[in-house]
């Protein structure tokens, strides 16, 4: 009888630098019970496949999956396909975590009977480490209607007035989730090359089949912010994703039955990834190519429909600015206005 309680489900690619540190912390966890380590190395060109291998036959519960490369999202789906535990858990290798995170994620789905179990995570920026800290008060067991009425759009996205963006967090990192339902709905990962952010698909694509969900309010993951990895590059079709995405996102939750009460909170996630997109292009291009980036939002008209319809006037200050200057089309300005933005915060 297959007694493994969770599959911690690993892609790795060209990670050497970052690859020990988090394999380490999954091997020192405090749980108790039988878990197994899948490393999916997708193809790496550096000594990432060597130091699985070399963990591989040290611990005969790590498992280890040489493949071409595909991205993220298939190598996730890889990992899936070879997991035999009750729970999985996904883990980016050049992320770490807490010593208790399987244990108290685990302990929560299993005492609740639970589906998924929902965490905060912590934020480290060259070992500058700061809390996420959006789940404060939010903390519980929701079932039934409440997982449409908020586990979802909590997903989705924060409310106009909310502070964040983002109130759950799409990343599928600090979460567990069950096996049965991922395997008995096929439920997968797109591409990155696709979808650019592959987490809120599957999240959304999960939580229409999820019964009982619980949210912790306690952090346990510890994503890193390191030079070179997808969060922190420039993408040239990051715009034209992005749209994809949002227009993904509105139709699950137009099959869901949510769309009316969730789209002004995708409008918002859509604005932010706006935000992100100019910001990624005001740090990484020359002055001339980054207000030439900035004024491709001016002619996109999916784009204007959702700056001109959304009730600006009740964001948070700083988004509150950015939205009324994209709204108003006034690139060079939203170029310095950014610019500065950026050099305080790298000051800072």
């Amino acid at each position: 009888m297959n007694d493994i309680k969770i599959s911690v489900v690993v892609p790795v690619y060209n990670v050497q630098k970052y690859l020990n540190r988090c394999i380490e912390t999954i091997l020192t966890q405090t749980f108790n019970l039988k878990y197994e380590i899948i490393l999916v190395d997708d193809g790496s060109t550096d000594d990432s496949g060597k130091i699985c291998d070399k963990y591989k036959m040290k611990y005969e519960f790590i498992k280890v999956i040489h493949k071409k490369n595909a991205g993220l999202g298939f190598a996730r789906n890889t990992g899936i396909e070879n997991a035999e535990g009750k729970y999985i858990i996904f883990i980016d290798s050049d992320d770490y975590i807490h010593k208790d995170m399987l244990m108290d994620l685990y302990n929560a789905a299993e005492n609740n009977e639970a589906d998924i179990c929902y965490s905060d995570f912590f934020r480290d920026n060259n070992n500058f480490i700061s809390c996420n800290c959006h789940l404060e008060g939010l903390g519980g067991i929701y079932s039934g209607n409440e997982i449409k009425e908020k586990i979802i759009p909590w997903m989705v996205g924060g409310s106009p007035a909310d502070l964040y963006d983002d109130i759950l967090g799409y990343g599928v990192w600090k979460s567990i989730y069950s096996a049965n339902i991922i395997n008995n709905y096929n439920i997968r990962f797109h591409s990155e090359a696709e979808m650019i952010s592959e987490d809120i698909i599957f999240q959304l694509d999960y939580l229409t089949y999820t019964k009982k969900a619980v949210v912790l309010e306690k952090a346990y993951y510890f994503y890193c912010l390191n030079s070179g990895s997808l969060s922190t590059v420039y993408r040239e079709d990051r715009k034209e994703k992005n749209l994809f995405l949002y227009n993904e996102q509105l139709k699950r939750l137009r099959i869901i039955g949510i769309e009316n009460t969730c789209k002004i909170r995708a409008d918002r996630l859509l604005i932010a990834s706006t935000r992100m997109d100019i910001m990624s292009a005001v740090k990484f291009l020359n002055i001339f190519a980054a207000i030439k980036r900035i004024s491709q939002y001016k002619n996109d008209e999916e784009y204007c429909k959702v700056f001109n319809t959304y009730p600006i006037s009740q964001l948070p200050k700083k988004q509150k600015i950015f939205a009324i200057l994209l709204k108003k089309k006034l690139p060079v300005l939203i170029f310095f206005l950014t610019k500065i933005y950026i050099f305080k915060n790298y000051r800072k």
